[in-house]
């Protein structure tokens, strides 16, 4: 291999910083050995430039060229060998460099033309203009301007260049407004267990902006969804999950009611036939129906049947029990109730009464019902303390006993002279004859009893002492205690028994406190289903299309094997059957198809968890200060 195959003398030089190339070459590919001049002219018109030495001049042509010719240059210095001129060529690299240049140009003068005037007559439109913002955003950034969410905005062309070279996460910007339930940066807002790995997420991967006013940042197309979800499908229709069991039946009902019986028993009853009503809209609210259709109050729909029950079932406070020895002190009870002084008898004491303590009293005096030795001594101590002080000995046992509910919520209403008046008969052995009966509900004495009659549905008393009792059954220091505790509970909660038969309807369910104790909790009101947080139904567009009287049992169908009612015998809402099959898929694919109906991800599913806005966000309207913030 020869090592000087590359020298002058041997290899032509390639000179890239001339932008021209021989005609010749371009032509014909015998390209001159001379070359184009940098000035784009022929440099190839003769072989070789002599050079003047020692009085003569002297052929200069390269020996790869056939070196000095025999001719010798002329006696005025000219080359001998002579050609006609060529045409030089621009090369490929001087080519390229005048397409860039002439790309830059058109960028710049594309820009240039971006320069406009508004239609607003505002001036010059900003070449850093991305375009309108929706409606929503452009009214809350109207004062901030771009900066509102992108931090460079104002700091010139060197902020632009290191916005270059700098990630912005545009996200931290959205946070400055919006509120979630959970992580802003982690799927659907959710709080994942910390051993899991899980990639971070932007407002940007779903959200767009400068598309327009008209345009709605809250779409977001199927494909967006499937490149995160890992089970990918085609549509709604063609692969989708199937829904889950008891779909959508999770969470049990706040309010009893037996769909099956009430519809195939009770209304068919021709007692009662003409108080049913006709369809699901006799007592659901379509007018306001969303992703659930709620029943109307109790006063429209429940009243007719059940609120004369209500008033029958009284709660009673105390009973006078059988005593066998009399306890009470004649004199301190005739100075009490300022009655006649009684004569002492030799007689035997015969109590007028042969029933037990009532549960609420045995609770309150932590004394057996059934053991008359143990209750009776106790019991003509609170007698002779109520014809003394009236109401404030059993207000005083109340409070010992809870923390949460009070006695004056459970004892509204209670006529402290009724009481006295009672006390005092009984102190004597004698019933208490009340100077008229009670027919408007309250509190009253009767005979051996002091009750308790509700007014009716929603009655505060009646909901007081259910609480206090379920209070009391959950918070006991021993087993005696939890025990009269437990059966005060049960009877005050008996569907049949119970004051005013509340736990009839309303669900009583077992929750868990922060710190981690059971306690039971009444449903006093109809429970919204918030457990599927990223999924939405909305029942108007569908009754809109299906009709009001019909469009129910489309997708609602009664489970005649369902033992509905068995599911509340416990306190574990967890356990529980519903009175309707489960929903499947294959009933929403009669309608949601590609040739029907919408089945985007987003007809019925959300991606973020309860939404909300920061409070600057209000702060102008409802007059919050920048100290308030």
């Amino acid at each position: 291999m020869d090592e000087n195959r590359f020298d002058h003398d041997k290899s032509s030089y390639e000179r890239p910083d001339i932008p021209y190339r021989c005609g010749r070459g371009a032509l014909w590919r015998t390209p001159c050995f001379q070359g184009p001049k940098t000035d784009g002219s022929c440099g190839g018109t003769q072989d070789c430039v002599p050079f003047f030495k020692k009085g003569r001049w002297s052929c200069r042509r390269e020996k790869r060229f056939g070196g000095s010719c025999e001719e010798g240059p002329g006696p005025n210095g000219e080359c001998s060998w002579t050609r006609p001129p060529c045409a030089p060529k621009k090369n490929l690299r001087a080519i390229r460099g005048q397409i860039s240049l002439l790309a830059v140009s058109v960028i710049f003068a594309l820009i240039a033309a971006t320069q406009s005037f508004s239609p607003d007559d505002e001036g010059l439109v900003s070449i850093s203009e991305a375009g309108a913002l929706s409606r929503s955003h452009a009214k809350f950034t109207k004062k901030e301007g771009c900066s509102s969410c992108h931090s460079v905005h104002g700091q010139g062309p060197a902020g632009w260049i290191e916005a270059i070279f700098r990630q912005d996460d545009i996200s931290v910007h959205c946070i400055n407004c919006h509120s979630f339930d959970g992580p802003h940066n982690l799927a659907h807002n959710n709080e994942f267990e910390k051993d899991q790995k899980v990639e971070k997420t932007e407002c940007i991967m779903c959200h767009r902006e400068h598309s327009g006013q008209r345009m709605s940042v809250r779409l977001a197309t199927a494909e967006q969804c499937n490149n995160c979800h890992k089970n990918k499908f085609e549509s709604f229709s063609k692969g989708h999950p199937e829904f889950p069991e008891k779909y959508p039946y999770f969470i049990r009902n706040a309010i009893k009611f037996d769909h099956n019986s009430h519809l195939n028993k009770h209304f068919e009853n021709q007692k009662f036939s003409d108080k049913a009503p006709s369809s699901c809209v006799g007592c659901h609210q379509v007018a306001l129906s969303d992703k659930e259709i709620r029943p109307q109050a109790f006063e429209k729909i429940c009243v007719d049947c059940h609120g004369s029950q209500i008033i029958k079932k009284d709660l009673v406070l105390l009973r006078l029990p059988e005593f066998m020895t009399n306890y009470i002190e004649s004199d301190a009870l005739t100075q009490a109730c300022n009655s006649p002084a009684q004569e002492k008898s030799d007689e035997e004491f015969l109590s007028v009464s042969t029933e037990m303590p009532a549960l609420v009293s045995s609770f309150l005096l932590n004394v057996p019902e059934e053991d008359l030795e143990s209750y009776e001594k106790p019991f003509q101590e609170l007698i002779m303390a109520m014809s003394e002080e009236s109401i404030l000995p059993i207000e005083n046992l109340i409070n010992e006993k809870t923390e949460s509910i009070k006695a004056d919520k459970l004892l509204t209403g209670m006529n402290p002279e009724v009481l006295k008046r009672a006390a005092c008969s009984w102190g004597l052995n004698l019933e208490y004859e009340p100077p008229m009966e009670a027919k408007f509900g309250g509190w009253y004495a009767d005979m051996l009893e002091v009750k308790y009659k509700p007014t009716g549905h929603q009655d505060p008393v009646a909901k007081a002492w259910i609480e206090f009792a379920l209070a009391a059954s959950t918070n006991q220091e021993n087993d005696d205690k939890m025990t009269r505790a437990l059966a005060m509970r049960d009877q005050l909660i008996s569907p049949k028994e119970g004051v005013g038969g509340c736990v009839k309807c309303h669900a009583i369910n077992e929750t868990t406190t922060a710190e981690g104790t059971k306690k039971l909790k009444i449903e006093w009101h109809y429970k919204v289903d918030n457990d599927r947080s990223y999924s939405k139904y909305s029942h108007s567009g569908h009754i809109e299309i299906l009709g009001a009287n019909d469009s129910c049992s489309s997708c609602h169908i009664i489970d005649d094997q369902s033992d509905y009612m068995a599911s509340f015998k416990d306190f574990d809402a967890n356990k529980w059957s519903s009175n309707f099959t489960a929903i499947n898929k294959e009933t929403c694919i009669q309608c949601h198809t590609k040739s029907q109906i919408s089945q985007d991800c987003q007809t019925c599913h959300v991606y973020h968890s309860k939404t909300g806005f920061k409070k600057k966000m209000f702060s102008k309207k409802i007059g919050i200060t920048e100290n308030q913030k």
